[in-house]
């Protein structure tokens, strides 16, 4: 992906279309943005990627809440086979349109992310949990490591037994 091409989720959301009540989105990627996605984490593939979210405002500030969940295919760090994995995270944001601000007012708190031009992006909100979802050295279920060197002799401790039959051999 170059700079100029577009992140291959994107869902966005106007800031001023959040009433006071509060918004509720679903999201869900097509065929085509999952394979990008997949490309872009380094997977064989997404099966499955949806989230919900719901939205609060209050001033410049928008709070996020939801659950990203799906599915995708990792490789095993063990046997280099593809294995399928589900996911299930969940999703606690704020937002603000002035985030420098916000941490002047709020210094105690972790800093909002930025509204950029008005807008949020829910494909790029629900993409980075799902990256924040994938094992950096996935195992598929029941996989072991087993090592022996073909340098390494199996050591045999001599046992009262086998000196015994030794000499019994000798007879």
């Amino acid at each position: 992906m170059t700079e100029t091409q577009l992140f291959p989720f994107v869902r966005t959301v106007e800031v001023t279309s959040i009433r006071s009540d509060g918004l509720a989105i679903h999201v869900e990627a097509k065929d085509d943005e999952r394979a990008e996605l997949a490309k872009l984490f380094g997977i064989p593939a997404i099966a499955q990627l949806e989230a919900d979210f719901s939205f609060t405002k209050k001033g410049p500030r928008v709070h996020v809440t939801g659950e990203v969940w799906g599915s995708f295919t990792q490789t095993c760090v063990l046997t280099l086979e593809p294995f399928e994995s589900a996911f299930r995270e969940v999703i606690d944001l704020f937002f603000d349109e002035d985030p420098a601000k916000a941490m002047e007012i709020r210094p105690e708190e972790e800093a909002p992310d930025p509204i950029i031009d008005g807008i949020i992006d829910l494909g790029a909100v629900a993409a980075e949990f799902t990256a924040l979802a994938l094992d950096p050295y996935p195992r598929k279920p029941g996989a072991v490591f087993e090592f022996k060197d073909k340098n390494d002799e199996e050591i045999v401790k001599p046992s009262a037994f086998g000196a015994l039959a030794t000499l019994k051999s000798q007879d």
